[in-house]
């Protein structure tokens, strides 16, 4: 399946209707529109309750001392729109007035602040601070319904993952799987420092991969989450909106998650960590700790661990270029989790491998019948072979040879006789590795030019390999040798993330933000699917109908050995204007989304797939 573009007409008929709907989008108040930032708002005026004109109000951002400065319009008002979350001084001034000044305020994405300002007469050189504002943190623009959650929190609250997107789930009408508001859990929107980073597949990034986060061992599940991990090192800040999102929020009609990368600052700042789990710092079950286990009076746990590691490092890399300052930020983050367990597959039990048969007869008595052409000896009895008259071969000639050399070459003996029907078919148990091994990294640019232009820019690159136990092999035919259990599925994914923005102030009242996102998904399912298990045969042999545990060395069944591989390449550009005048603030802009996703597969979903497959057994649902 290949991605196409829209045709040349339905684009041109787009780009009309977000032209026409632009004229439309005017709004007396400031809305958040930047799914990376925050934005401030307020009106200056003097102890009388007139708007101050021309009054000069300037931003600090105390993480890097680069100020932003806006002029009050004919109303006394003004808007700084796109601000980076983080620490802020606001300093307003005007001729004939005390300088005001509001330390420390912290500004956060997703969210605008009203701060409006009463200027006391007297001379510049004297300085009123502002301690606080009533209603600044009250979101009257909006109603959204939506939670910010900072940086300090995300590393602080318990998460196994260590994933900020484990708190999405916590959220007001958030369900545990994720379903929001009562939509399902593909609903929902991930967007990371302005980009798009949802699941162009699923939605979810959890039917066909683990979403970022999850620490089991299946090769599915977890709670929704963006296709890029956003370790909880990384990240400045997120908000998740789960109800009346706003306009320039359409493109889900779930929760909006919205997350931004952190920034480096005028010092130096890092850290280095390391989590480790072990069964050593594990308690025991009680079932464990009173059964016997060997020469011990208890059973011990199986030992596992697993490791995440890494650290980041953030400051200034060039101090004065280009009108400015150039900040950086990078993180690594590994995983190992060598893990292993135990298996236990179906084997032929020491009477079938003779061909001996045990099936209870009218009465419901387990009779033996020995299908060889000739006696066998079993156990110490004798049986007879087949004869016209008590026969359960038609053909007279026994064991097929094919399945005979299989059983006894390729299939290990039983060791659990309770498994199966303890007859014709016993368990065989095995430990067998099934390791995860991740590493991610994040770098982030950020660059000033002068106090009028912000650049931006981002690049996640995210590795993963799981081995899954699809594929089992116990003969020694695809890897290891006859009785150790070996996996030889891998899931890989390497999806990689990329994003750019420039913001600007064009006038005096007039500012611009443009994004730009490329997002890479491939994940592949990949296993040695269905080979024959002795030269010379047309196709793979399956006894006991279409099952994992059939009767073979290594499972050929078509819902565990398909192959398939997802690359999606998706394109965002998104741009949006804002113009203040008088009481009214402007906003319109658009965003272009293109998607090409090339998706193969060997199977159609059912039973079939391009290996050969004879299968033999009343059980058997058809060749694959």
């Amino acid at each position: 399946m290949h991605g196409k573009c829209l045709p040349a007409r339905t684009r041109a008929r787009c780009f009309l209707y977000l032209g026409a709907l632009a004229f439309l989008c005017a709004f007396a108040r400031i809305e958040a529109q930047n799914v990376s930032t925050g934005s401030i708002q307020g009106q200056v005026t003097d102890p009388s309750g007139a708007a101050i004109p021309g009054a000069q109000v300037k931003l600090v951002d105390l993480a890097t001392n680069t100020p932003h400065t806006e002029t009050t319009n004919s109303d006394g008002r003004y808007t700084f729109v796109d601000v980076d979350p983080g620490t802020y001084r606001i300093e307003i001034s005007k001729e004939g007035f005390a300088l005001s000044k509001i330390e420390d305020q912290k500004v956060e994405v997703g969210l605008v602040l009203t701060l409006n300002m009463t200027l006391q007469v007297g001379s510049t050189t004297t300085t009123v601070e502002v301690q606080a504002v009533p209603g600044a943190e009250l979101q009257t623009t909006t109603a959204t319904v939506g939670t910010t959650i900072t940086g300090s929190s995300i590393e602080m609250l318990p998460n196994l993952g260590r994933d900020a997107n484990a708190f999405v789930t916590l959220q007001p009408a958030v369900t545990p799987t994720g379903e929001v508001a009562g939509l399902p859990m593909d609903a929902s929107m991930f967007q990371l420092d302005g980009g798009n980073n949802t699941n162009d597949m699923d939605g979810s990034m959890n039917i066909y991969t683990p979403s970022s986060g999850y620490v089991g061992s299946s090769t599915t599940g977890g709670i929704p989450s963006g296709v890029i991990p956003t370790p909880a090192e990384s990240i400045e800040e997120f908000k998740v909106s789960t109800n009346n999102q706003t306009a320039d929020f359409n493109q889900a009609g779930g929760a909006q998650i919205s997350m931004v990368t952190k920034r480096g600052t005028n010092t130096f700042h890092g850290s280095a960590y390391e989590f480790y789990l072990g069964s050593n710092f594990g308690a025991n079950y009680w079932l464990n700790n009173h059964t016997p286990s060997a020469n011990l009076p208890y059973t011990p746990l199986p030992s596992s661990h697993q490791n995440r590691f890494g650290g980041s490092l953030g400051g200034t890399l060039l101090p004065n270029f280009l009108g400015g300052k150039t900040y950086f930020f990078v993180n690594y983050e590994g995983r190992r989790f060598p893990q292993s367990t135990t298996i236990e597959k179906l084997v032929p039990s020491p009477a079938l491998r003779a061909g001996l048969i045990t099936l209870p007869n009218a009465a419901g008595v387990n009779t033996v019948y020995n299908i060889n052409p000739y006696p066998v000896s079993f156990a110490g009895v004798l049986y007879p072979a087949c004869t016209t008259a008590n026969y359960c071969d038609p053909r007279h000639i026994g064991m097929n040879s094919i399945v005979n050399t299989i059983w006894s070459k390729f299939e290990p003996l039983p060791n659990d006789p309770t498994a199966g029907d303890g007859l014709n078919t016993q368990g065989y148990l095995s430990s067998i590795a099934l390791p995860q091994h991740s590493d991610f990294g994040v770098i982030r640019i950020d660059h000033d030019f002068g106090q009028k232009w912000h650049l931006m820019s981002s690049y996640r690159d995210y590795k993963f390999t799981q081995t899954s136990q699809a594929q089992v092999d116990i003969g020694g035919l695809l890897c290891g040798h006859i009785g150790q259990a070996c996996a030889t599925s891998l899931r890989p994914q390497q999806p990689w993330f990329l994003v750019i923005g420039l913001t600007g102030t064009l006038t005096a009242n007039t500012t611009n933000d443009l994004h730009v996102s490329y997002l890479r998904n491939f994940w592949q399912w990949s296993d040695d699917a269905s080979p024959p298990q002795l030269a010379g045969l047309g196709g793979a042999v399956e006894m006991g109908g279409e099952s994992f545990n059939a009767l073979v060395p290594y499972n050929v069944n078509t819902q565990n050995t398909r192959q398939r591989f997802w690359d999606g390449k998706d394109k965002m550009i998104r741009d949006d204007v804002s113009t203040l005048h008088g009481n009214h603030l402007f906003q319109w802009g658009g965003s272009y989304q293109r998607n090409y996703n090339f998706h193969q597969r060997n199977d159609n979903g059912v039973g079939i797939d391009t290996s050969p497959v004879y299968q033999l057994g009343t059980t058997a649902t058809g060749g694959s």
